[in-house]
């Protein structure tokens, strides 16, 4: 949606990603999913400061984030700690892509010349991507046949794949238009976003340790003696901590 020009094609998006994507009704029905993750994350800054006496947080909030919105649009994550995924490969170029100079740029002479060599990364890229959300697509048009679940109506357990496969007139997109749509929504707009507001908060909390007591006295009060953790029905009653947060 974000590289879509505005029109028709453009609104039509818009209300896809509003109605189906991020709806609350569909945000609460992941809240499992998002306890899961938050649980694997604390399990391996755990196991990082065993063995190494230190944690590389940006890399835990990195593949956090990754397999949030994996979960969320693919209904699938992702181990990444032998380093040997594709996926990872795949956002870590993407992002590089997106943020180098290139001279052809401001020098559109020279664009056909390539000296950089970013055009043949792109469609390299592209058509690996096509080809890791296309086999994503037929798992999911396969299980779909399989469980004759072609008429029924979309429920919360349904990630964006689902959602989009169930679609019907001129809602339904092409196989071309639900590659590009779920990976710009999941590669570009999804994962170093958040990443990288959650390595800021922690970080203006390292640095202002009354902001950090007062967070940790409001999870007290709220959550109590029980030692459960924090949910989502939590988060209506903080008045600190998320507040906090936020300030310069």
């Amino acid at each position: 949606m974000g590289f879509a020009p505005f029109g028709d094609y453009w609104r039509e998006l818009r209300r896809i990603s509003s109605t189906h994507l991020f709806s609350p009704k569909r945000i609460s029905g992941f809240a499992e999913s998002r306890r899961k993750i938050g649980n694997s994350m604390v399990e391996d800054i755990n196991s990082a400061m065993a063995s190494y006496g230190e944690v590389e947080i940006r890399r835990i909030l990195h593949f956090g984030s990754l397999n949030n919105v994996m979960s969320t649009v693919f209904g699938r994550t992702y181990d990444f700690n032998d380093g040997t995924n594709e996926l990872e490969h795949f956002v870590s170029e993407g992002y590089e892509l997106l943020g180098i100079f290139n001279w052809g740029d401001h020098f559109p002479g020279a664009r056909w010349l390539d000296l950089q060599g970013v055009r043949r990364r792109c469609r390299s890229l592209v058509g690996k991507v096509n080809v890791f959300v296309g086999n994503i697509i037929d798992d999911h048009i396969s299980k779909r046949s399989l469980h004759d679940s072609q008429e029924e109506e979309s429920t919360n357990e349904d990630d964006f794949v689902d959602v989009l496969l169930g679609m019907q007139g001129n809602s339904k997109l092409s196989n071309s238009d639900m590659i590009a749509v779920l990976w710009v929504r999941n590669d570009f707009w999804g994962t170093d976003t958040v990443a990288i507001l959650l390595e800021w908060i922690l970080a203006r909390m390292i640095l202002h340790p009354d902001i950090q007591a007062k967070a940790q006295a409001e999870i007290d009060v709220i959550v109590g003696e029980s030692g459960r953790q924090v949910s989502d029905s939590d988060l209506s009653s903080f008045h600190t901590s998320v507040p906090s947060s936020r300030k310069p």
